[in-house]
């Protein structure tokens, strides 16, 4: 993937990141004013149209030229050093490599570099994994109890209900006086 490519060739001085929605240009505020799709080359969003600015020269020169931008988008990115970094997804401790450690820098594979969750020390990751995990475990633990509470007041509601139309559907069946 192109991620590199194509903040190189564009000179975008803005965060460059690869997410699920594609190849993301933004800011710390809004990582993905524009993004690029990973499938098809081709810009997907454009957030408050139109920019000026360096937004606005990256877009011109990406419409300029959309054959362009799809083999940046399709090359393999080649990069300068290799640095391990670890992060975590679930229980998963993950090593990857990067250029340059920290924030705002990203992975080999396109990924920002938060504070909280990349570190060169993958011990003090597994710390932070283990901590979430924690916090999950108890964040589930604690909507279960609130969805038990919630099942058992509906369930007293049903009971109310069923009990109600018992009593009107017994009514309508007494003879009129």
């Amino acid at each position: 993937m192109g991620w590199k490519a194509v903040r190189d060739h564009y000179r975008i001085d803005h965060d460059v990141q690869v997410t699920s929605a594609g190849i993301c240009i933004g800011s710390p505020y809004i990582h993905d004013i524009i993004v690029i799709s990973v499938d098809r080359g081709e810009i997907v969003r454009r957030w408050g149209e139109p920019h000026s600015g360096k937004l606005g020269r990256y877009l011109e020169e990406m419409d300029a030229d959309p054959v362009k931008l799809a083999e940046l988008v399709a090359a393999d990115d080649v990069f300068e050093r290799s640095i391990p970094v670890y992060t975590y997804e679930g229980g998963d401790i993950i090593e990857k490599q990067c250029e340059a450690l920290g924030y705002p820098n990203v992975t080999h594979d396109g990924c920002m570099q938060y504070e909280n969750t990349f570190s060169s020390d993958p011990d003090l990751v597994l710390t932070w994994a283990i901590a979430s995990a924690q916090a999950g475990v108890k964040w589930m633990r604690d909507a279960l109890i609130e969805t038990e509470k919630m099942r058992a007041e509906q369930s007293h509601r049903l009971a109310q209900r069923e009990e109600d139309l018992r009593r009107l559907t017994e009514r309508d069946r007494r003879p009129s006086a």
